[in-house]
């Protein structure tokens, strides 16, 4: 690996830690890396790194996008049909397991979400008890 990329390297890994001196580290960083880091290829392998990070951000930006507005349609639901029961009964699993999915929850250190298929099974689970409700009727 180029005596760049593991600079820009290790600046990523100070981006993504958790420490809380990490802004003066990255300042640090930055500003050394721009110091000794000024020929055409190295201004390429900067400008590429900074590309790829705000592409990096778009895509949290759009899973973020999609995550609201999935919480705004299923806001509604949640109040009328039990989240147990469209667990239990569409995914086979249980109600804490279709929760973390839903609010995003972070488990044992990583977060989860609704895959494409589970927004499928969530839809398909919707529209059938749709159905049931609608197809239901009071004998008097």
């Amino acid at each position: 690996m180029s005596d760049i990329k593991k600079e820009l390297k290790e600046l990523e890994e100070i981006m993504h830690s958790t420490d809380e001196d990490r802004e003066q580290k990255f300042e640090k960083k930055f500003l050394y890396i721009r110091e000794h880091y000024t020929s055409e290829k190295d201004n390429e392998a900067i400008y590429n790194f900074t590309l790829n990070g705000y592409k990096q951000i778009n895509n949290e930006l759009e899973n973020m996008t999609r995550y609201l507005e999935l919480q705004n349609q299923i806001k509604s639901v949640k109040e009328i049909i039990p989240v147990s029961y469209i667990a239990r009964n569409y995914f086979g699993k249980s109600a804490a397991w279709l929760q973390q999915r839903l609010y995003g929850y972070k488990v044992r250190g990583k977060v989860y979400t609704l895959n494409e298929k589970d927004i499928k099974t969530l839809n398909l689970a919707l529209q059938d008890i749709s159905k049931k409700i609608g197809s239901l009727t009071i004998a008097l």
